[in-house]
């Protein structure tokens, strides 16, 4: 009997070509879509999860006021914290990040360098990150051991064997490590990044890091918080401040103000997995009712065979069998094909979400089948339903009201394409407003300007007269490379110091006045930075040479600085440093305000802003090039470069690129959108196709007809036309405002949004508009040319 199931349900596919393949197409691009973004949603979070006590690992935090940012600190290291005190403690472990560009590693004559993590002996005690060679219990205890990733000794090493290669590792100083482990790639839900992890135990590493602890089932964080509340009193920079602990896995997540950069690029945005569960939903909701409506179709066409099924005594569960056996046939076709398509879209897909997602085949397999049986099995249950209820005198006459069916499957269509219309609509908003973020001026020159760490820091050696020499020679290179860079004609300016759009965060406040400290953006500068980048003065002056002293006690503010401690007069106001003004007991001199520009990303207004005169001649170099002459200046920077740095890399960038990236998140979230919309758009159409040919087969006699009654081709395509064209102008008064409504709600993030014109409406509409009028006219035209002889010869 099944097999005689199996034979009815391939004759009926062959037999209805169109519905199989509409309806295949419809399966395969919904499961596609919806399993990719399921496993990108799931690798966010799932964020930290491989740890084995991943909701046992806690960071410790200290903030130097109620109003200032978190940040994450070593309480060993600054408050002497003896974790031998808390028994609710199993385990701490101190971690020091290494950015790009921090750390360089020589072999043979090259020089390589990326992040990576310094670390104590209890690193691998506490997270759980794995050693494909090497033991994990003993190796942190060499000073000499270097851990490089396997694509980081690749990298180094090609095809030799990396182990007991020795490596000239450079930083503040410089040592021979001898590589004597390598580690996996950390996997995509790592929000810890590195590709080399070195021991503390070697002594040469001092910058500040951060404490981890591992907690037993005697922690309870309330009562912890405030047990170490207080014990930055005893030292003089942390008087007053807070320290505290927060859950390693809602550091990804966290939206606070947290300062948690120099340790996790990697932030998780539920905003952006809110919009990915949308589209998703949008695209489930759309090729389930593609897929009802070819169904509905498909069992139409099958009346008067579920009628004689009947009369020779085949129940509703014999025929409701039958059916199934159907579409399982499509299900397994399908998840064959998904299967080898998720393999090839996944490269794609990565590159596109910037995540390295490997999934197993079983996995891939799963997610598939679960998606598309949830799919089939929904759409299918209205046609059931209606279906299986008719009498058996009804399917054998085929006398279902027309009409109904008709309304009903172009109620369908209009609700696909009014959920269609939200998502065009949405995608041309989020690209409209990257143009908008991207062209705005931002307040600073970022065009043509090359970034360059030109000058490396000092190594830190013991003696001292080899230290002065070093020191002594940066000087003269530096001397060196500002007097050749102002003879060169390709460049027009040049100054050294922080990023515009990279500030530090130091706590601050007015000197007379109530409030308490507060976390306010600093950046480093020159007396040439105000010049390179365009600053508007509105008040006072900016630093000068020889009247200005470096590290000094004077700074510059923005006006959003000026109006949040409501200064009215900066002559006689002045800014403390919480840890500076200890040297600076009359704190900061106010001798400058700037106009206001945009430091930050555009969904925030300019914040306060504090600028401090430091003239280190180890600060990155901004050069601005002459934009006829660009590949000149940056052969004259090469070799400037090559020159003070022997044997290493020039690695440089655009300033406007950096601008650029900030809104990274937009233009991946744009390219979704785009891409998801078009597929969408595809589902919608192939769902139109079917349903105006079905509809148009259906009229062919009554085509024929009108042709012999004298109508011509025209009136034809304008009679099949207009009931189609309607209902998708239905869909668009129903997806214009709801979508306003969502993207309007979107816009409310930005300090800075663009407009929700009319014409982003209208163009949506007439461009949908347009591919429906296309199919169907298509279909229609060639119904409408063929002899009606063929259509009438048995009337």
């Amino acid at each position: 009997m099944i097999k005689h199931y199996f034979k009815l349900a391939l004759r009926n596919f062959k037999h209805n070509k169109l519905i199989f393949f509409g309806s295949l197409i419809t399966v395969i691009l919904c499961t596609l879509c919806i399993s990719l973004l399921f496993t990108y949603v799931h690798n966010e979070f799932t964020m930290d999860g491989f740890h084995k006590r991943g909701d046992d690992i806690y960071v410790m935090t200290n903030k130097s006021s109620n109003n200032s940012q978190t940040r994450l600190i070593e309480v060993r290291k600054f408050f002497k914290f003896n974790s031998d005190n808390y028994p609710e403690i199993d385990e701490i472990t101190s971690v020091m990040k290494y950015h790009q560009g921090d750390m360089k590693f020589a072999y043979q004559n090259h020089t390589y360098t990326s992040g990576g993590l310094v670390v104590d002996t209890s690193f691998f005690n506490v997270f759980d990150f794995k050693l494909t060679i090497g033991n994990e219990k003993t190796i942190l205890s060499d000073p000499e051991a270097l851990i490089l990733t396997e694509r980081f000794a690749n990298k180094i090493f090609k095809d030799k064997n990396p182990i007991g290669q020795q490596v000239k590792v450079t930083s503040r100083s410089e040592k021979i490590y001898t590589v004597k482990a390598i580690a996996h790639n950390p996997p995509s839900n790592s929000s810890f990044e590195f590709d080399y992890i070195i021991s503390t135990q070697s002594g040469e590493f001092h910058r500040s890091g951060a404490d981890f602890i591992l907690v037993n089932d005697g922690f309870d964080k309330d009562t912890f918080c405030e047990a170490i509340k207080n014990i930055g009193d005893s030292h003089f920079q942390f008087k007053e401040s807070i320290t505290g602990v927060m859950p390693f896995k809602e550091i990804y997540w966290d939206e606070s103000n947290l300062v948690k950069d120099r340790f996790f690029s990697k932030k998780g945005d539920r905003k952006n997995i809110k919009v990915l569960f949308l589209i998703a939903a949008v695209i489930f909701i759309i090729s389930l009712l593609n897929f009802s409506n070819l169904q509905i179709i498909n069992i139409n066409d099958s009346l008067k065979t579920i009628g004689v099924n009947k009369i020779v005594g085949a129940g509703r569960r014999q025929i409701f069998f039958q059916k199934t056996i159907e579409l399982e046939l499509l299900v397994f076709v399908s998840v064959i094909i998904l299967t080898v398509l998720f393999m090839v879209a996944l490269p794609f897909f990565n590159e596109l979400t910037e995540v390295t997602l490997n999934p197993a085949i079983w996995k891939i397999f799963v997610i598939n089948l679960a998606i598309l049986v949830s799919l089939v099995a929904t759409s299918i249950i209205y046609p059931a339903f209606v279906y299986l209820r008719i009498p058996i005198i009804t399917t054998l006459k085929n006398q279902i009201s027309e009409v109904n069916q008709i309304v009903g499957r172009k109620i369908i269509v209009t609700a696909q394409f009014a959920l269609s219309f939200v998502l065009l609509i949405a995608s041309v908003v989020v690209i409209k407003q990257l143009n908008l973020m991207m062209d705005k001026d931002l307040g600073f020159y970022s065009d043509h300007i090359l970034r360059v760490k030109m000058i490396q820091e000092p190594l830190l050696i013991e003696s001292r007269e080899e230290a002065m020499k070093q020191i002594k020679k940066a000087k003269e290179n530096s001397q060196y490379v500002n007097n050749e860079l102002q003879a060169h004609c390709a460049i027009k300016g040049f100054t050294q110091g922080n990023s515009p759009i990279e500030p530090f965060s130091m706590p601050w406040k007015k000197a007379e006045g109530q409030l308490d400290y507060t976390t306010q953006n600093g950046l480093s500068v020159n007396t040439e930075y105000s010049n390179l980048f365009g600053l508007q003065l509105v008040e006072g002056r900016f630093f000068e040479k020889g009247r200005d002293q470096q590290r000094g006690d004077k700074v510059v503010i923005n006006e959003a600085a000026k109006k949040f401690w409501n200064i009215q007069d900066i002559t006689r106001e002045r800014l403390l440093n919480k840890y500076w003004s200890r040297n600076k007991s009359g704190g900061f001199q106010i001798i400058g305000v700037v106009r206001d520009f945009n430091f930050e990303h555009l969904s925030v207004k300019p914040q306060p802003l504090v600028m401090v005169y430091f003239d280190d001649i180890e600060a990155d170099y901004f050069i601005h090039l002459d934009k006829g002459a660009l590949n000149a200046g940056i052969e004259k920077v090469r070799e400037l470069f090559v020159k003070n740095n022997p044997g290493q890399e020039f690695n440089y960038s655009f300033l406007s690129d950096e601008v650029g990236h900030l809104y990274h998140k937009e233009k991946r979230l744009s390219k979704i959108y785009v891409i998801f919309t078009i597929i969408a758009l595809l589902i919608s159409s192939l769902g139109m196709f079917t349903i105006s040919l079905y509809d148009i087969r259906k009229r062919t006699k009554e085509i024929g007809v009108r042709k012999v009654n004298g109508a011509t081709v025209s009136e034809i395509l304008i009679l099949l036309n207009q009931s189609f064209v309607k209902w998708v102008l239905l869909a668009f008064v129903i997806g214009s405002p709801i979508a306003y409504f969502l993207m309007d709600n979107w816009l409310k993030n930005f300090a800075y949004k663009t407009e929700l014109s009319w014409w982003i409406f209208i163009s949506s509409g007439v461009f949908t508009l347009g591919i429906v009028v296309l199919i169907v006219t298509w279909q229609s035209w060639k119904a409408s040319t063929k002899n009606p002889v063929e259509a009438l010869r048995y009337e």
